[in-house]
């Protein structure tokens, strides 16, 4: 009987020897934006599609204030993956800005999301027609330290506007709207996807007109923003194309997170592939996010798995994304 058993164990122990020792798991959390926004559900989308398809990973999706937290949270390593506008990425990176002197060159690029549109609001009525007309003026910038905040500054300096020119009313875009309509504001600036909620209340029920930032100067200063038209038919009111600057929503890593190429070339597999699961949680995000311009407009260098993917699928990456 003790032989036996003997046996039975040595055959058990010798089996298990030969079998390949199970990968262990590797967890990822994904930081995203506020929940009422396009891209808590999207990171929530990736991560479900993440863990259905892409083995040895589980992936989690966290809400955030998005740009400036996510920054932060990925040069500290709290989180692997995470969102933020180009422009606040790029000047992170590049040390410039509220970052010189602690530059986060860690920041790696992977691909792409929606369009952030930095766009100006005013009544129908009033008599501003150019940021310069702003001054004295009582304007909604947004929240204070945002992405949305951070532009505004930039739209202002380059019209050669502090806020000591003017009465910078810090608010979220929901208190914007509200203080336009009451006219608490003269105007605002607010960083959104065109037609997002907030916007469409302001438009369907009050009278505006938009602000454009036209100049091509204001584009040759800031290159991390693309110049392009609202489309007339937009918004209510809003009957003839209005040039505004945009930036892309990117999703970022951090070489701080420890991905090999290997395992971000199987994310971004995983990903892609199954675009329809994700990409699908709103219309920004389904237009926007495709393969193909996965990596238009990224000021970042990418992640060197991204590379290797990105080339394999066709697309051109150019130089100065790879590091």
């Amino acid at each position: 009987m003790r032989k036996a058993l003997s046996i039975c164990l040595t055959l058990a122990l010798s089996l298990a020897l030969a079998l390949p020792a199970a990968a262990a798991e590797k967890r990822i959390s994904i930081g995203t934006a506020g929940t009422a926004g396009a891209l808590y559900p999207m990171g929530v989308a990736m991560a479900e599609t993440i863990n259905r398809h892409v083995p040895n990973f589980k992936a989690s999706a966290e809400a955030s204030s998005a740009s400036l937290e996510n920054i932060r949270n990925l040069a500290q390593g709290n989180v692997d993956w995470a969102i933020s506008q180009n422009e606040v990425a790029f000047l992170a990176y590049n040390g410039k800005d509220k970052y010189e002197g602690r530059a986060v060159t860690s920041l790696r690029s992977l691909f792409g999301t929606i369009l952030s549109w930095a766009q100006i609001f005013t009544s129908a009525d009033s008599g501003l027609n150019s940021v310069k007309d702003f001054k004295g003026k009582r304007i909604g910038v947004g929240a204070p330290g945002s992405g949305g905040e951070r532009a505004a500054q930039k739209i202002l300096s380059y019209y050669g506007l502090t806020y000591k020119d003017i009465k910078p009313e810090f608010m979220s875009n929901a208190e914007m709207v509200a203080a336009l309509k009451d006219g608490t504001l003269d105007a605002f600036i607010i960083t959104h996807p065109l037609k997002s909620a907030a916007l469409l209340d302001l438009t369907t029920s009050y009278k505006v007109k938009m602000i454009p930032v036209g100049d091509e100067g204001f584009y040759k200063k800031y290159p991390f923003f693309t110049k392009m038209d609202v489309p007339a038919g937009t918004y209510r009111n809003v009957d003839q194309p209005v040039p505004t600057p945009t930036s892309r929503v990117v999703m970022y890593t951090s070489t701080k997170a420890e991905l090999s190429v290997d395992q971000v070339f199987a994310l971004l597999k995983g990903l892609w592939e199954n675009t329809g699961e994700w990409t699908n949680t709103h219309p920004a995000v389904k237009k926007y996010t495709t393969l193909a311009d996965a990596v238009k407009g990224l000021q970042v260098p990418l992640h060197p798995g991204a590379v290797k993917y990105y080339k394999e699928k066709g697309l051109d990456v150019p130089a100065r994304l790879i590091k």
